[in-house]
């Protein structure tokens, strides 16, 4: 993923960028000892933030120019149909997804949705870089084999890495000056939720 951790927006960022795509749950997958109860909740909190998440991006696209849509629209079109992925995993596993939002979760949101409807769109794309591209580093540092091949293929495969490139042309084509605060902050909370998912 070299190309993206040498975009400006990932070089600024210093540690906050470490501090978000390294964490115990991805270690405890790659070492093949991750809790059940870590992925269960996992699970859960991240279905319930990608719920979200298709509020921002429908608030992003309806707040962004023509040109940048296309790319946008596919990513909710993707979303969408992640969201029908992680029911289809929850019911095959037994696990319920009708959860309270962790506090963690809730505050990730929050930031979204509010960003959403307070944001220029320029600063909009990077908070979804942001978001996008820290899940695809994450788990393209794993190895798809094991229990969770399917979770890592999902966030590592082509497609994805070819939707971020899109995102971060994006950016690039609409600088703003707040764009590194947002990206940054997007950062944070990424770190605070691999940090629920393994202590809870």
């Amino acid at each position: 993923m070299r190309e993206f951790e040498q975009s400006t927006l990932i070089v600024r960022a210093g540690d906050l960028w470490s501090q978000a795509t390294k964490a115990q749950f991805l270690s405890a997958i790659r070492d093949g000892n991750l809790p059940q109860e870590a992925f269960s909740r996992w699970l859960a909190q991240d279905y319930l933030f990608a719920r979200g998440a298709t509020t921002f991006l429908a608030v992003t696209i309806a707040k962004t120019p023509r040109p940048a849509q296309k790319v946008l629209i596919s990513g909710l079109t993707a979303l969408d149909l992640e969201l029908d992925w992680f029911e289809e995993n929850a019911q095959k596993r037994g696990l319920d997804l009708n959860v309270a939002p962790h506090q963690t979760c809730r505050r990730y949101v929050d930031f979204l949705v509010a960003s959403a409807y307070s944001q220029p769109f320029e600063v909009l794309l990077a908070i979804l870089y942001g978001a996008e591209v820290s899940y695809l580093c994450a788990w393209s540092a794993l190895e798809a084999t094991g229990p969770y091949a399917e979770f890592i293929h999902r966030w590592s495969n082509a497609q994805f890495v070819e939707y971020v490139r899109q995102l971060l042309r994006l950016c690039e084509q609409y600088p703003h000056a707040d764009q590194q605060a947002q990206f940054n902050e997007v950062l944070r909370h990424e770190r605070d939720f691999w940090r629920m998912t393994w202590e809870g």
